[in-house]
């Protein structure tokens, strides 16, 4: 169930990469879900925050998944099978079991980023330096 629900996800999401700045925001979403324990945020914004990180993972995994295996990397593959166990599994009953299901998903979310923040980031004009 969870492949083909990571399948549909990737299916019906945008194409095209996100812009430098739009992967920044996507970033920062996961820096306000990945707090210590003692920030951890009450039910409803925990709730929230799922939501948004659902979004962006659908969005990120479905550009990702649309590379060639060849130019994706580990950590890609790694979040795109974590990917998929998060959105077949749902979150757990409480609080905390909830928040955990955050910080996975933002985990998730995040290694997309960083691998798109580094596949966009211009190169230097001399590559032999």
């Amino acid at each position: 169930m969870g492949t083909v629900t990571h399948q549909k996800a990737a299916d019906s999401a945008p194409t095209a990469v996100p812009s430098a700045s739009e992967l920044e925001l996507i970033a920062l979403d996961c820096d306000r879900a990945l707090v210590g324990f003692e920030r951890q945020p009450d039910a409803e914004e925990n709730a929230r925050q799922v939501v948004v990180m659902i979004d962006h993972g659908n969005q990120l995994a479905g550009v990702v998944t649309r590379l060639p295996d060849a130019e994706r990397d580990a950590r890609v593959a790694g979040a795109l099978q974590d990917w998929t166990e998060l959105l077949g599994r749902g979150p757990g009953g409480g609080l905390f079991a909830n928040w955990t299901y955050l910080r996975a998903l933002a985990r998730a979310v995040r290694s997309f980023t960083q691998f798109l923040q580094e596949r966009t980031r211009p190169r230097p004009f001399w590559p032999d330096r």
